[in-house]
């Protein structure tokens, strides 16, 4: 009895140890993770702080440029979306999904006549031009998926872009103020969203009103968020409200619902897995369970002799 409870004790520290151990390389990974990919953002970036809010700029302009010609499901807005800001951006996109379709062309048709080499010429143009369409369509199905995906990141940015701006307006500045001087924090680690931003604060710079501004932001951004935030502040000024009170309350609201979010993705996560499990495990447990049947059952029938014998 001794000696079962000293092995459990050290059966027991040792899978503390060892969690222990796991927890905390998981952790310094994960701390070096963020540090290292806060650091290739700030040296990466492509826009200077000082010199977009201090002079003309190109990337700038483009901005304003499409935001008032272009519909918001346009080539150019999609392109701004997805992170491209140059002026070549859509050149260079066509260009791109141009030259991936005539390698796809050349690629399949070489295939086939190595593959196939009686099949007609006609056959042939055939299936490498649906090739090539097909590529020429996924390029487009590329383009919306880096667009969603910055979208995500966007959203996952945004309250802190509430908190930063409450720090900011608790210490004296003014909203406008405090929306410029987040723009330079986020130029300097996410450049997109802070060119973005930065596009927002010299709008109002501009003297456009601010929930317009916002509201051209959501436009561009495509983020549900933004656009009730430009409503919320142009309500606060109609009604005479105060903004901060504004802006707290729907942080706590922010809060909230992705509290609710990830609480319904972990309430459907049983039932996401119980597929993979049925598929993986079901046919290993069977396999566990009849084959030791079916061992005694051979060992019975091979061990069996002849009646009367």
């Amino acid at each position: 009895m001794t000696d079962i409870l000293i092995l459990s004790a050290v059966f027991l520290a040792i899978v503390i140890m060892v969690f222990s151990l796991l927890n905390f390389i998981t952790g310094r990974r994960q701390i070096r993770r963020n540090i290292a990919q806060v650091t290739s953002a700030q040296r990466g970036h492509a826009f200077d702080p000082d010199q977009l809010f201090a002079g003309e700029n190109d990337e700038i302009a483009y901005f304003m440029e499409v935001q008032r010609r272009a519909e918001p499901n346009s080539l150019e807005m999609r392109l701004i979306r997805a992170g491209f800001f140059s002026r070549d951006a859509q050149r260079s996109y066509n260009l791109l999904r141009l030259l991936v379709a005539v390698v796809v062309f050349i690629g399949v048709w070489l295939l086939i006549q190595t593959l196939r080499q009686s099949s007609s010429a006609a056959l042939v143009f055939l299936f490498a031009a649906l090739a090539s369409g097909v590529s020429f369509i996924l390029s487009n199905i590329v383009l919306e998926h880096i667009g969603n995906r910055q979208v995500t990141q966007f959203r996952r940015l945004f309250p802190d872009l509430l908190d930063l701006i409450i720090v900011c307006v608790d210490a004296g500045m003014s909203i406008e103020a405090a929306l410029d001087r987040v723009a330079r924090e986020f130029l300097r680690t996410h450049p997109s969203f802070g060119l973005h931003l930065a596009v927002v604060s010299l709008e109002t710079r501009a003297g456009r009103p601010l929930h317009e501004a916002l509201g051209n932001l959501a436009q561009r951004v495509d983020v549900e968020e933004v656009r009730t935030m430009a409503v919320l502040f142009r309500q606060s000024q109609e009604l005479g409200a105060s903004i901060i009170k504004t802006l707290r309350v729907y942080s706590k609201e922010m809060r909230e619902l992705r509290l609710i979010q990830a609480e319904e993705k972990a309430n459907a996560l049983p039932v996401k897995m119980l597929l993979p499990l049925a598929l993986f495990l079901f046919p290993v447990n069977l396999v566990m369970v009849i084959v030791p049947v079916l061992i005694r059952i051979v060992r019975m029938i091979t061990t069996m002799t002849p009646g009367g014998v």
